[in-house]
């Protein structure tokens, strides 16, 4: 009876492990599949009339099969990615800055307008130059008090009127890492750390749970540990 029980427990114990094995390997790919086709439908779906109008312009029939269909948001998406582009140039120039900093003056000074402008602006600085700009190295430091400790990006630096050195940390939420806290700290209470940017932003969205296998941290001493995870 016994070797009967044991044997059903490692039946099912073996069951359990393939299902888990299985939906580890298909919920990434379902989860990709589901954000590719939405932003194939937003993305695509903005200049699709567009071009449908323009297939009648130019004499097609309106499209009416799925294939069809997938035709025309195919060339929307290429399409707006190209506009995208020329955008992206004409801003980048003189006369562009010039109008866009008329435009942005406006929204500026538009009341709840403003609030969501400088809020998405800001959002999509922070995505696009996660390593560049935004963020110099992964630290430590002790937060929200003495003993425990927060993994946080430097970003800068000020220097207050008697000449103290203070070092600007932000500490990120998990698992959303563009809202956070932003304390200064000496840089002797920094706690450095060998991970890069990438790898810092994948523990801080995972929740921990992508980690190094070998994590090194240092003081300005210099003195170092090897974390084993």
């Amino acid at each position: 009876m016994k070797t009967g029980r044991l044997y059903t427990g490692d039946f099912r114990k073996n069951i359990r492990r393939k299902l888990v094995a299985g939906l580890l390997v298909i919920f990434p790919i379902f989860i990709t599949f589901i954000v590719i086709k939405f932003l194939f439908s937003l993305i695509g779906g903005i200049l699709s009339p567009v071009v449908k109008e323009a297939f009648i312009l130019l004499g097609f029939s309106p499209p009416k099969s799925t294939i069809d269909e997938f035709v025309v948001t195919s060339i929307a998406i290429v399409l707006t990615f190209i506009a995208l582009y020329f955008i992206g140039v004409i801003a980048t120039n003189f006369f562009g800055k010039l109008i866009l900093g008329f435009f942005e003056a406006i929204l500026h000074k538009t009341p709840i307008i403003k609030n969501i402008y400088t809020t998405s602006k800001k959002l999509i600085e922070i995505i696009s130059l996660p390593g560049r700009q935004s963020f110099k190295r992964v630290v430590i430091v002790e937060y929200p008090r003495v003993g425990m400790k927060a993994f946080a990006f430097v970003t800068g630096n000020i220097k207050t009127k008697d000449g103290t050195e203070l070092t600007s940390i932000f500490i990120p939420t998990t698992p959303n890492p563009t809202s956070g806290f932003l304390i200064y700290i000496p840089e002797e209470d920094i706690i450095e750390t060998d991970m890069n940017i990438e790898e810092g932003m994948k523990l801080i969205i995972s929740g921990g749970i992508l980690v190094p296998e070998h994590l090194e941290f240092h003081k300005s001493t210099l003195t170092s540990v090897t974390q084993e995870e």
